[in-house]
């Protein structure tokens, strides 16, 4: 009995049964990469250039972008427990970019996110230089567009690992596409 009572004072003492303290501890991740980068709107993006193309010949996506707004698309504020990212990408053969919604929910460490429609799973890890590392799950991850429908394999080709960069540009050209192309 006195065993199981040091173990609980020891986990009292730790935080590790209040909710505030584990809060605070899962936010971490989501408070460096996406509340407080770009006040609250961050964008991270990567266009990959003809020699990285040609290095990389089973690669599809030539530009890739994810981003955030303060809210979700039902106004609801976006937290570490639950938050909606826009995540879109262009592939090598076309200028049309492929988008949807991704739901995350973030621990101290990463995000793990599913896209909306069945679209798949990926989880988001802190990179250099403040930059992220998307990572698809193993049944890979599906965008339909306008024209088609584009799919990569969570197995196969060079399209399964991305680094992406706190940036403007993709997120910009997306979102400027969209606008135009999308009602």
């Amino acid at each position: 009995m006195q065993v199981l009572r040091n173990v609980l004072c020891a986990m009292v003492v730790t935080g590790s049964l209040s909710p505030a303290f584990a809060a605070d501890r899962t936010s971490d991740f989501f408070t460096a990469h996406f509340a407080k980068p770009q006040g609250g709107q961050p964008c991270y993006g990567r266009t990959y250039d003809d020699t990285h193309m040609k290095a990389h010949p089973l690669q599809r996506v030539r530009r890739i972008e994810i981003d955030m707004d303060a809210t979700d698309a039902n106004g609801t504020a976006n937290t570490a427990d639950r938050f909606e990212l826009g995540i879109a990408l262009m592939v090598a053969k076309s200028s049309e970019w492929y988008g949807n919604a991704a739901f995350c929910k973030a621990s101290q460490t990463d995000a793990k996110c599913y896209i909306d429609g069945d679209g798949g799973l990926f989880t988001l890890l802190p990179a250099e230089n403040g930059g992220l590392r998307l990572e698809t799950g193993d049944y890979g991850i599906v965008f339909e567009g306008g024209q088609d429908v584009v799919e990569f394999s969570g197995t196969d080709g060079d399209d399964r690992v991305f680094l992406l960069k706190p940036s403007r540009e993709e997120c910009d050209a997306a979102d400027a596409y969209f606008k135009v192309n999308r009602p």
